[in-house]
């Protein structure tokens, strides 16, 4: 009973930020949410909605967690794929139970993208064609990541905020980490080690910088492969 308090109580505030930005709610599936945008109503900003919704999201659980932890519960942790692209909506089911949903490769890349947060160590993970959707969003890319049941390699991203407020220190991070991604991906590990060694200074506790890290680390040691195309394979759902 209390586990069900704690799961409405949560879903009830994530559902209205998902509502104020104008997404249809699909379901619930045990501790998650699933919504989509742009049915039943056409929505020209669906992309940009839907990253709003999720940064919303994202700072609400945070809230969530101080009331947590001054009440003695249980913090909670978020997870959140996004990912745009043509599905099929409608009312689907059998003749006793329908329901209204979407479905389709767009939908389960979106689901897969979900999976990949903790991997990365942050709470959304954003598909390259949403991210292209959006404009005036700062963004720092993840990964080119090949999940199950897709052959072609998808660049991920995360939201940093809105350009306009982005000051001179992040705007060094970020460019000093493409600078990672481009030597990591020509196979450069030298120069790749030594500029994620000064993010890694800078920001010793970002997990994603650790993760790269601990991969150069490990990949300089294999020889020069000319067929990788840089992206990471996962085979797990």
């Amino acid at each position: 009973l209390a586990l069900q308090e704690l799961l409405n109580g949560v879903f009830s505030r994530l559902t209205q930020l998902i509502r104020a930005q104008r997404g249809t709610i699909d379901k619930y599936m045990g501790d998650c949410v699933m919504a989509f945008w742009g049915a039943p109503v056409e929505t020209p900003d669906h992309a940009a909605l839907a990253v709003r919704a999720a940064i919303d999201m994202s700072h609400i659980v945070r809230t969530i967690n101080e009331e947590h932890r001054a009440q003695g519960l249980p913090e909670i942790g978020i997870g959140i794929g996004l990912n745009s692209g043509t599905m099929c909506v409608g009312d689907m089911g059998s003749d006793i139970r329908r329901s209204y949903t979407v479905i389709g490769d767009a939908v389960n890349l979106g689901s897969r993208l979900e999976g990949l947060s903790k991997v990365y160590g942050v709470d959304m993970v954003v598909s390259e064609s949403t991210h292209r959707l959006v404009a005036g969003q700062a963004w720092q890319e993840l990964d080119k990541v090949r999940v199950k049941g897709k052959e072609q390699a998808v660049t991920i991203y995360y939201p940093m905020g809105p350009e306009r407020e982005q000051s001179d220190a992040l705007q060094e991070e970020l460019a000093r980490w493409r600078a990672v991604l481009i030597a990591y991906r020509m196979q450069n590990w030298d120069d790749a080690q030594s500029t994620v060694d000064q993010l890694l200074k800078a920001h010793p506790d970002k997990f994603l910088y650790q993760l790269y890290a601990e991969r150069i680390a490990a990949m300089r040691l294999l020889p020069f492969d000319p067929a990788w195309d840089g992206a990471t394979n996962f085979e797990t759902k």
